[in-house]
């Protein structure tokens, strides 16, 4: 028989009744665009690595990433993921223990999927990644707003559409995506990560820089200007999952872990971060199988692609690794939870989810 509990994210239930409540003073939210839950917890795919037929080279990933079993496999994709996260903060979303996170919005693409983690609310009426000002109020804005947070509340991306996304003209944040420059004040490295932006391939065709720009510019600005709200969001493994290179979506995993691993060392040795910072890093939506060319898409006609995952370390974290529990987490409960630990209460104008009802038998 199943008990049923009422709970968001801020307060997850494990096997001994445990509950985090402490609160931090910084949250970094890092989003890695449409990565799968299956490499995340079982390392390089086991069909895709095989695949003689492949455009991409098979034997790089053999050699790279492949090993005998999946847990060597994902620990050798991702070796801060499993061996600080997994021991020092939580992973949810492995199906296979029936852990479940899902998109809420029926469209499975990024627009809409950006707007419910920031939102908390998957809005139908946002369903294209067109450039359109998103007239939902996000949880960056709504703190932004609070003497604590004022001026202190940023946002990175490669893609151009955050702009769009955070409705940059009225929420008042600072943006930084696409190919723009930094502005301000800027220091000697600032300038010349603006530089090195315009003279890296335009791989994406005009609309979504390199990863690599958008971290080096994001992460010297949090070394300078120690913002206490920070969004930085990714996204090469989305473009190479559609181009059908999954030796470069590999790659393009691998460097984030490392890229997320020199942020929390940073956190951790830095006087305004260090103790008193979470970190969540998620993903916008999931992407097909791999045993058909899905896996290279994504969309509400694309079987799996709702099912998506959430990682978090820091202060506010129960130290629980990778969630085993039976229950079902939605996507929209982010914005909610970055509030809750911070100490505050996220309450969207527009009609929020409802709360989860989480089976355990």
């Amino acid at each position: 028989m199943k008990k049923f509990f009422t709970i968001i994210l801020a307060t997850i239930l494990f096997d001994n009744a445990y509950t985090q409540t402490n609160t931090s003073e910084n949250i970094i939210v890092i989003t890695m665009d449409g990565f799968r839950w299956q490499e995340l917890f079982g390392g390089a795919d086991s069909v895709l690595c095989f695949d003689t037929t492949a455009e991409y080279s098979y034997k790089y990933v053999q050699k790279q990433f492949w090993a005998p079993t999946a847990v060597e496999r994902r620990k050798k994709l991702m070796p801060f993921f499993w061996s600080q996260i997994a021991s020092k903060g939580m992973l949810l979303g492995n199906r296979q223990y029936g852990n479940f996170v899902n998109n809420a919005n029926p469209y499975w693409f990024s627009y809409p999927g950006y707007n419910e983690i920031f939102t908390g609310y998957p809005d139908k009426g946002v369903n294209s990644n067109d450039k359109i000002p998103n007239p939902n109020e996000n949880v960056f804005e709504y703190l932004n707003k609070m003497p604590e947070f004022k001026n202190k509340t940023v946002v990175f991306g490669s893609w151009d559409v955050y702009s769009s996304i955070f409705n940059e003209a009225r929420s008042g944040l600072l943006v930084n995506d696409g190919f723009r420059d930094l502005g301000g004040k800027l220091t000697e490295r600032q300038q010349l990560f603006n530089r090195l932006q315009h003279e890296m391939p335009d791989l994406f065709h005009g609309g979504e820089r390199l990863d690599l720009a958008t971290f080096n510019i994001a992460f010297e600005y949090m070394k300078v200007n120690k913002p206490k709200l920070m969004y930085i969001g990714l996204g090469d493994t989305d473009e190479w999952a559609h181009a059908g290179r999954y030796d470069y979506y590999l790659d393009a995993i691998q460097k984030s872990d490392a890229w997320i691993r020199q942020i929390w060392e940073y956190i951790q040795s830095t006087k305004e971060y260090a103790n008193k910072t979470t970190l969540i890093i998620t993903t916008d939506h999931g992407r097909g199988s791999a045993d058909s060319s899905n896996w290279k898409h994504h969309g509400e006609k694309i079987y799996n692609a709702s099912e998506i995952w959430i990682a978090a370390i820091g202060p506010s974290v129960p130290p629980s690794g990778e969630n085993k529990t039976s229950a079902h987490y939605q996507q929209g409960q982010i914005a909610a939870t970055i509030a809750e630990w911070l100490g505050k209460s996220f309450k969207p104008k527009h009609t929020p989810l409802p709360a989860l009802s989480i089976g355990k038998k």
